[in-house]
């Protein structure tokens, strides 16, 4: 009786400890740090709470902008009528914070309301409802994309230019036009800059006079933009001013001439781009040149690229060289082909095989793509799939039930597409299997299977067994697959299992949330060592904290140690940090996405992403101001030095070492 009399008064002390412990955290005031790292761990658990709603309210203007932000991150039929009241805000950082929030939640019922109402704010708030109205418009509002159009006379230029990028966005291409007078008339440089990127990146003909002027522009991120217009001129002397490009000093301003050319694909501008490939030495301007002219099936290039690839400058150049022979030589690049094979080259280039083998189109070559489907890479394994099932379709089930027993997640992948996309549903028992051992599977692999359950549903139907196997996928690890799960059961079951959507299993605790809010009050600098030299960028901790912290954790874990940079696309981007090295791979774990209206300028590096919330290791620098990709991919650094050792990055470039420098830039 003791014992049981001690353990009862031992359980009623650690009760009142926990009531009191309770109230306590409930009612005691909160610090803006604390207040701010609860904000962040309830957007990274994407949810909008009681708590949450109360701190838009709250009496420090940064905690009711961070709640702003947040929730217009976490989105949601609610988000937006929480947000739209704290536009009037009396504070501009918070009303403006607002504004850009709610173009994040894909409400287009508010495009209407912020380009309306957008006037009657102080012209910063007015940028940003006038760019959220243009995010959440589609083509079907005329009468919103003609009241964006009015923002072009506001007296403010940051207005202006918002009205420019809100017509892009919206894909205004009538209304666009009116940019062409506005670009004659207007002095302000970054309201010129947006006028010709909507101009140029909608391909407005009409602003063929303003490319031609811009083309000689003393700035080369207008020149780019001027020869990208030029693209989609229906100018005679389109060709002819692109060519002029071509001998620009600036080679991004080239790389955008040959894509240019391509585009416009005429015989003629193939013989400027044949005729540059011939002296040209910068490796990336010479994939770009074949690429071009294999677009054009133009064969003014074969004698380069011969040359270039008996002489095996560099993997890619042999790549870009392969697959340009392979598409005007036909089943003339078979011997060639056979010829690289047998000498053991690298997977990439065994890839590139598979790819050229494809461009043959003889039956002669599905043995030759049989044996590459078992090649030890799963790059190569994934290549030669692709083209079997093309090319032998009288054995894709032999193909596809191969895959799917693959131990790499790639070919696993590509056979649920193709089980997808052909609707075969006669591998519902094979679903159905992974499924039940879904928790065995990579993420991606999870996410394609709900892709299967709802193609499967337009086939046979909204059966109880589709609705179950989706009931499995609200209970997925990841939250992600749940989310995505509970968007299409309700779509083809017409019932909103949202309630059974657990919140993320974050794995930055609010502590860790405080302390880093301490620490890194002044942004903390990555040192990326590669095998060009060094790249310092500052780490953005102030709009992208779980970001920041994730790329911080994997850094000092020697993640990145050893990875290459895997795609390098110019005038674009460079991007890296896959453990594969071929773009598919990441960490076990996904992070959210913090969408911010910082812009994505020269040096910015943003996070890369397969779809909302999907990030995780990789990322990537951008070689030019890239606007579109703004509130779309989560940017976390800026490059303060080495933008030229950026530039000079090519495909299979190594990362050696990432260190974090703390306190300083």
């Amino acid at each position: 009786m003791k014992i049981i009399k001690a353990l009862a008064i031992v359980a009623g002390i650690i009760l009142i400890a926990l009531v009191g412990y309770y109230f306590y955290e409930t009612f005691r005031i909160k610090g803006v740090t604390e207040k701010i790292a609860e904000i962040i761990h309830l957007e990274d658990q994407r949810q909008i709470t009681p708590q949450l709603e109360k701190y838009l309210h709250d009496d420090s203007t940064r905690v009711r902008a961070r709640a702003a932000l947040s929730v217009g991150r976490i989105g949601g039929q609610r988000s937006g009528a929480l947000l739209i009241d704290r536009i009037a805000d009396p504070s501009i950082d918070v009303a403006r914070t607002a504004a850009f929030a709610i173009g994040l939640t894909g409400l287009n019922q508010y495009a209407r309301i912020l380009a309306e109402s957008a006037g009657d704010f102080p012209a910063a708030v007015t940028a940003r409802a006038v760019k959220s109205a243009g995010r959440l418009a589609d083509t079907s509002m005329a009468d919103v994309t003609a009241t964006l159009a009015e923002y072009l006379g506001h007296p403010a230029p940051e207005v202006r230019a918002a009205a420019c990028m809100a017509l892009f966005y919206a894909d205004a291409r009538a209304e666009a036009e009116a940019l062409v007078p506005l670009f004659d008339s207007e002095t302000d440089p970054a309201v010129r800059y947006a006028a010709l990127f909507c101009l140029s990146r909608l391909g407005i003909d009409a602003g063929t006079p303003v490319y031609q002027a811009a083309q000689a522009d003393t700035d080369p991120e207008i020149r780019m933009l001027a020869v990208r217009g030029l693209s989609h001129s229906s100018s005679p002397d389109a060709i002819r001013l692109l060519a002029i490009s071509l001998n620009d000093t600036d080679l991004r301003v080239v790389a955008q001439a040959i894509a240019s050319l391509q585009t416009l694909n005429k015989s003629d501008g193939a013989e400027y781009i044949a005729r540059k490939l011939r002296t040209q030495t910068d490796e990336k301007l010479i994939i770009a040149s074949l690429v071009a002219l294999r677009a054009q099936h133009s064969d003014l290039g074969e004698e380069a690229a011969e040359r270039h690839l008996h002489a095996a400058f560099s993997d890619n150049i042999v790549i870009a060289a392969l697959g340009y022979l392979a598409e005007i030589r036909g089943d003339r690049i078979i011997s060639v082909v056979d010829s690289l094979l047998n000498d053991n080259p690298p997977a990439s280039i065994r890839a590139a095989c598979a790819d050229a083998y494809a461009e043959a189109g003889s039956s002669s070559v599905v043995a030759r793509l049989a044996m590459l489907f078992k090649d030890e890479d799963p790059l190569v394994r994934a290549s030669a799939f692709g083209y079997l099932i093309a090319l032998d379709s009288t054995q894709v089930d032999l193909y596809v039930r191969t895959a799917l027993a693959d131990q790499d997640m790639m070919p696993v992948v590509l056979a649920l597409d193709q089980i997808a996309t052909r609707k075969l549903t006669g591998y519902l028992p094979d679903i159905q299997m992974m499924m039940a051992n879904r928790d065995e599977l990579d993420i991606d692999i999870r996410r394609s299977l709900i892709d299967v359950i709802e193609q499967f549903i337009d086939t046979v139907g909204a059966d109880s067994t589709m609705a179950d196997l989706l009931i499995q996928g609200l209970f997925d690890s990841e939250y992600v697959v749940r989310r995505r799960a509970a968007t299409v059961y309700q779509e083809h079951f017409g019932r909103d299992r949202s309630s059974m959507v657990t919140p993320v299993n974050t794995r930055i605790s609010e502590r860790k949330l405080r302390s880093a809010l301490t620490d890194y009050a002044e942004n903390p600098v990555a040192i990326i060592a590669t095998n060009r030299g060094e790249i310092e960028m500052e780490l953005l901790f102030d709009i992208a904290p779980l970001t920041v912290l994730n790329f911080i954790d994997l850094a000092k874990q020697g993640f990145y140690d050893g990875l290459i940079f895997h795609r390098v696309v110019p005038n674009f981007v460079v991007q890296g940090g896959c453990p594969r090295g071929d773009g598919w791979g990441g960490p076990a774990n996904f992070i959210r996405c913090e969408y911010s209206d910082r812009p994505y300028e020269r040096g910015t590096a943003g996070v890369a992403t397969s779809g909302r919330d999907t990030g995780g290791s990789q990322f990537f620098f951008c070689l030019s101001p890239q606007p579109h990709l703004e509130a779309r991919y989560t940017i976390f650094g800026q490059v303060l030095y080495g933008m030229d050792i950026v530039n000079q990055i090519v495909v299979g470039d190594l990362i050696e070492e990432i260190t974090i420098r703390e306190g300083q830039k």
